[in-house]
């Protein structure tokens, strides 16, 4: 639990700081957003993200991220498109047989509907069906839509104790 709050603290601060940046004055009132459709298509990223990584496709995922986006996970940021493709490279060929799986289990939206905070559950293994023991944790993911798509700004993540699997389990 305490990893998953921690985490939340720092999407939300991320996302307050992005909300809060000042806007143009004397502007029309732009178009209503369907707010349900903009969550899907987040949602949607989010599956393409997922199978994109399985398929170790490093150019569509780094595209799904603002050239300046951000991952922070377990105490290791890295920030830029290079940064993030190296790593997910680095990471594909120390353990090529990873599996991983994650689980968007909300989406909350901002109303202008340019920024999203999605936040979920994800488990890795870094052999497969080998004798590595897996992993699991949460993340939150910041999205802004840029230009008319919808990129990553910032991904956080950590990996959860033997404890706070017990507590997230004894809380569904």
């Amino acid at each position: 639990m305490l990893a998953s709050k921690r985490i939340a603290a720092l999407a939300f601060a991320a996302a307050a700081a992005t909300a809060c940046a000042p806007s143009g004055g004397g502007e029309e009132a732009p178009p209503p957003v369907d707010l349900v459709a903009e969550e899907q298509a987040v949602r949607d990223l989010s599956i393409q993200w997922m199978e994109a990584y399985r398929a170790q496709d490093a150019a569509t995922i780094v595209n799904l991220f603002a050239p300046d986006g951000a991952i922070f996970f377990d105490g290791e940021l890295r920030e830029g498109r290079e940064a993030i493709q190296a790593n997910m490279e680095s990471e594909w060929s120390e353990s090529p047989d990873f599996t991983i799986a994650w689980s968007t289990s909300s989406v909350e939206m901002a109303g202008s509907g340019d920024l999203a905070v999605e936040r979920g559950a994800w488990e890795y293994d870094p052999d497969g069906a080998g004798e590595a023991e897996g992993v699991n944790g949460q993340y939150v993911t910041t999205w802004k839509k840029i230009d008319g798509q919808w990129q990553v700004i910032m991904d956080v993540g950590g990996v959860l104790s033997p404890e706070e699997e017990a507590e997230e389990a004894a809380e569904e």
